[in-house]
Formats: structure tokens, sequence, C-alpha cells
């Protein structure tokens, strides 16, 4: 998907891992080098994000780490996703939802839900 490195895809799940595996140790070693060349390291992520989605893919959607896999977020993306969680999470604490749509954010975590709740019902107290 876009990616610029071709990886073999492997069928069979074990040499796929270990696949991924020796991406990951390359990875870590191209970061650790005093001078890392950036490209070097593109090329590799990607390389290893083909490799992940291919084993993926072949597995049931399952992950290496044996969790469901999802497709990386780029900063903005996560901040955007972060922005919306913790806007529908203050709309569900004040009683109701500002946009009308509950689906269009993750559900936030029960601590992030309880200092909301906590922070609206501050500011209800502040207007009585």
């Amino acid at each position: 998907e876009g990616n610029a490195v071709a990886i073999p895809a492997p069928t069979d799940l074990p040499s796929l891992a270990t696949l991924i595996t020796t991406l990951g140790d390359s990875i870590k070693s191209l970061k650790s080098s005093s001078s890392p060349d950036k490209d070097e390291i593109t090329k590799a992520v990607a390389a290893l994000l083909d490799a992940k989605r291919t084993y993926a893919k072949n597995n049931g959607g399952i992950g290496v780490d044996g969790k469901k896999w999802e497709e990386p977020m780029s900063k903005s993306e996560k901040k955007k996703a972060e922005k919306a969680a913790k806007a529908a999470a203050a709309a569900k604490a004040a009683g109701g939802d500002a946009s009308g749509d509950d689906t269009q954010a993750a559900a936030p975590s029960k601590k992030a839900a309880a200092k909301e709740a906590k922070k609206a019902a501050k500011k209800e107290a502040k207007k009585n």
C-alpha cells in the first residue's frame, strides 16, 4: 500500500515471523549506529510494515504479537483521534452528545472519562 520496498511474501507464518524479527533487529541496529541513514531506516520500516501486514493478512487479521492488526497512524492522525475521544468524553460527561455521532471517536479510558466528568461537575457547580 504505497510502500517503496517489495517483500517476497512467504505464505508460511513461521518464515514470515522470522523475517519480521530480522527486519526489526536490522532497524534497531540502523538506528543505534553512529550516523543513522534516514533513507535506509525508512526503507527498512516500510519493509517491516509490509511483512507485518502480510503476516496479519495470512493469519486472519492477527499480528505476530497475537493481537488484532491495526495500521499504524501518523502523529497527526493520533492527535485527531485523541482530540475526538476527548470531545466525546466531555460531551458524554456533560450529559449529551455535541456532535450527534457516537461512532466518530474511540472509547476513552475510564480514567479520562472520570477526569472529564469531574471537570464538568466543577464547571456546573461554579454556575450554581
